[in-house]
């Protein structure tokens, strides 16, 4: 794995220092065992920005510039200084006019504007509000350190309105001698690299200096933290920055577990997990026992009730992204009584007297039998073990032998077997016909399907010894065979009872029947649905019956599986009383007996039901302005699926189409409304709920209408001031028809309004000196004023 590191320094609000690490590779970070290049990452500490609010608009703003306004940088390294410019505040259509880097800026008042040092202009970008303006610094001198600052002016998109001007300081440090250091477990490891190096062009666009890490990870890396550390001369911390390893590996730690733990009875239920531990984690799993692989694909598997012959060493296959693992074996122990339990005579009989003789108790049990009890004739003999020895047999030791074996689960006994002895070895007959026949079976019954089933019949005292034995199974010719045993694979066509018959010149022995039965798990399972066919959700219920074939044992249980899930149903019925449109699903039955299972093909279960879960979803949202196209989605759950869509604005319809979409294209503020869907399908018309659409003008569409009501409005308030100007002077003139002129001593005269008398007998004259009256004819004018006015 390799781990490319450009150093990027800053102090945000010299709170604390920090250190970018830039890696390069593909998004896995490493497998175990393998040599994997990590992704690239650029990790820095953001700045909250301000927000800021365009009148006329609503939107927000952020600032018009966002980077860091401090950093740090060794000593021929680069630097690179993140920058970002957005023109929201000046307008959607503003226009860039400037954008540079100057050193050491400051305010010329004369100018009114920042001068300094040119380090770069970045590139723009025609017709665009927003971009980059990063800076590189490349191989840094202590001569670089200092302030530099962004210069950014734009026009603005409205009119009357200031230029956008701001200006972006970065106070660039530089420290002479520093150490880059990789820390975390990662470094401990056995063939760690560390050497110096320099990423070429096609990795970063900008040049940098870096360490390169080599190692190779192992599954104990996953989740730990690789540390690039920048340090002083004086060993102090100056920067670093962290990564997080993520490790993929094949599974670890593969076993298999039992529940429950040992001792395990027969009958009891039985789960085996596979356990592992893997990144990712195990996807598929494969099960054997003792070799041979079981129809097994889960990381668990259920013994129902667990037999004796499930007995035996499991192991489970754990598979992932990465590889394969097996586990070692784990033996799973079945306890149980003791069962066919024989006796076992050597050597065979018949026998002569004198002969030494050996009984054996042979009986299959876990744990193994303790105790055992010998009969002959019935008459308890006292003997306590397997092994009965008669060292000098006599004619009185002949008889039919019978043991008992117990263990801590139970006691079982054995059939019968004759011991024959001859008397005295001169006295025999020449020819003497089978005294018995007597059939035992040398394997386990009930046998397992394609297991090896061997009988075998033994005679009483014949002369001469039968020549072959002649096998009958349900009273009927079998075979013939040489010798006393008869050996087959159990199967079905095979069970029955089986009897042996022995015979020579002399006469015939005909043994005592015995059952051979065959277990095997049930041949076929399969699903009946009824009523066939698709159903309509709440029409009635629908039965789903598990039809079995023939198994032996014949009691099964029953288990059913929708969607591969299993149910909580043991029953040969499963009942959907609705059904729902949830019951559409693939389902399956399971028919398991003492011996094995077996599983019906999958079957569709096809309910249908009118559309459910109408919705309407406007397109970008509900809100939205004018000259905006808005799409119109109707959703809905339905099956069959829906056929028709119909739309209405205000209960009133505006078109059906097949598919669930509408669109409305540039619309004006008359669209708002309540908008609604309906689908129809097969079964059923669902409508959808009312969802208001409210379409808002445009901020150009407020200040024209704005711009077009302030004229009428100042247009109404001049007409108005002419027509009161007009009404006024017309008021005047009027008045001034209504009006006398008075003449004062001076020889000027004015006008004042005559004062109405009132009504009433007219006063009497008080005399010559009574001036209340003036009479115009004795007016008199001066000699240079001329004619009175009228």
């Amino acid at each position: 794995m390799r781990v490319f590191v450009c150093l990027l320094f800053f102090i945000p609000g010299m709170a604390r220092r920090s250190l970018s690490v830039a890696t390069w590779g593909p998004p896995v970070f490493g497998v175990e065992g393998m040599a994997r290049r990590s992704p690239s990452v650029a990790t820095w500490v953001p700045r909250v920005p301000p927000v800021f609010g365009v009148e006329g608009s609503l939107s927000i703003c952020s600032e018009p510039v966002m980077g860091p306004t401090e950093l740090v940088a060794g000593l021929g390294s680069c630097l690179y200084i993140s920058c970002h410019y957005d023109l929201c505040q000046a307008g959607q259509d503003a226009q860039l006019d400037k954008l540079v880097w100057i050193r050491n800026p400051f305010y010329e008042n004369t100018k009114k504007e920042f001068m300094g040092v040119k380090v770069s202009e970045p590139p723009r970008t025609p017709e665009a509000n927003k971009g980059d303006c990063s800076l590189i610094l490349r191989r840094i001198r202590a001569g670089d350190a200092g302030l530099y600052g962004l210069r950014l002016v734009a026009n603005p998109s409205r009119r009357n309105s200031k230029d956008l001007r701001w200006m972006h300081r970065v106070t660039v440090n530089v420290t002479e001698t520093f150490t880059l250091t990789w820390e975390g477990p990662i470094t401990k490891t056995p063939g760690v690299q560390v050497e110096a190096w320099t990423p070429p062009d096609t990795v970063v666009s900008f040049p940098v200096i870096g360490t390169l890490l080599t190692f190779e990870p192992f599954w104990y890396h996953d989740e730990t933290f690789l540390n690039c550390t920048l340090r002083g001369s004086d060993r102090k911390i100056i920067a670093w920055a962290s990564r997080e390893l993520q490790v993929n590996y094949p599974p670890r730690d593969v076993q298999v577990e039992l529940t429950p733990s040992l001792p395990v009875h027969e009958g009891q239920e039985v789960t085996l997990s596979c356990r592992s531990s893997a990144k990712p984690p195990s996807h598929a799993y494969t099960w054997s026992m003792g070799g041979h692989i079981l129809p097994h694909q889960t990381a668990q598997v259920v013994l129902r009730a667990v037999q004796a012959t499930e007995s035996g060493p499991y192991s489970c296959q754990a598979t992932n992204a990465v590889g394969t693992i097996e586990s070692p074996p784990t033996v799973l122990r079945v306890y149980y009584a003791p069962r066919d339990v024989r006796v076992e005579v050597t050597p065979p009989s018949p026998i002569h007297e004198g002969w030494e003789v050996t009984l054996s108790c042979r009986d299959s049990s876990n744990p193994p039998s303790h105790t055992y009890t010998w009969t002959m004739g019935g008459h308890i003999l006292p003997y306590r073990t397997a092994r009965v020895l008669l060292e000098a047999t006599k004619a009185e030791d002949g008889g039919s032998y019978s043991c008992q074996a117990t263990n801590d689960l139970g006691t079982a006994k054995s059939f019968p077997t004759t011991l024959e002895v001859y008397c005295e070895w001169g006295k025999m007959a020449a020819e003497d016909p089978p005294r018995t026949a007597t059939l035992e079976n040398l394997t386990s019954l009930p046998a397992m399907l394609g297991s090896r089933v061997t009988l075998r019949c033994a005679f009483g005292p014949a002369r001469p010894a039968p020549t072959y034995v002649q096998w009958l199974r349900d009273e009927r010719w079998e075979a013939d065979t040489p010798g006393p045993a008869l050996t087959f694979n159990a199967d079905p066509a095979r069970a029955g009872a089986y009897r042996c018959a022995g015979q020579n010149p002399a006469g015939r022995a005909l043994s005592p029947p015995l059952s051979v039965i065959v277990w095997y798990p049930p041949k076929t399972a399969r699903v009946l649905q009824s009523p066939a066919g698709p159903v309509v959700a709440g029409g009635g219920p629908v039965r789903l019956r598990c039809q079995v074939g023939a198994a032996e044992p014949p009691q099964v249980t029953i288990g059913w599986f929708k969607n591969g899930q299993e149910l909580p149903a043991p029953t040969p019925d499963l009942l959907l009383p609705g059904p729902q449109p949830a019951d559409a699903a693939v389902y399956a039955c399971q028919a398991r007996n003492d011996v094995g299972v077996a599983r019906s093909p999958p079957v569709a279960l096809d309910v249908r039901f009118g559309p459910q879960g109408v919705e309407l979803v406007p397109d970008p949202s509900r809100r939205v302005q004018e000259s905006t196209n808005v799409t119109l989605r109707c959703r809905a759950d339905a099956r069959p699926p829906p056929s028709a869509f119909e739309w209405f604005r205000d209960d009133r319809p505006l078109g059906r189409t097949p598919k669930g979409l509408w669109v409305l294209r540039a619309v004006e503020t008359r669209l708002s409304g309540r908008y609604r869907c309906r689908v129809t399908n097969d079964i059923a018309t669902v409508d959808s709920d009312d969802v208001i659409v409210t379409v808002y003008h445009s901020t150009a569409t407020i200040l024209r209408r704005t711009f077009v009501g302030l004229g009428a409005g100042l247009s109404i308030l001049l007409a108005l001031g002419t027509l009161g100007c007009f009404l006024r002077r017309r008021w005047q003139r009027q008045m001034a028809a209504d009006e006398e002129p008075v003449v004062e001593p001076s020889g000027t005269f004015f006008l004042c309004n005559k004062k109405p008398q009132a009504p009433g007998s007219p006063r009497p004259p008080r005399g010559a000196d009574d001036t209340d009256t003036i009479s115009y004819s004795s007016l008199l004018s001066p000699p240079t004023s001329g004619a009175v006015p009228r």
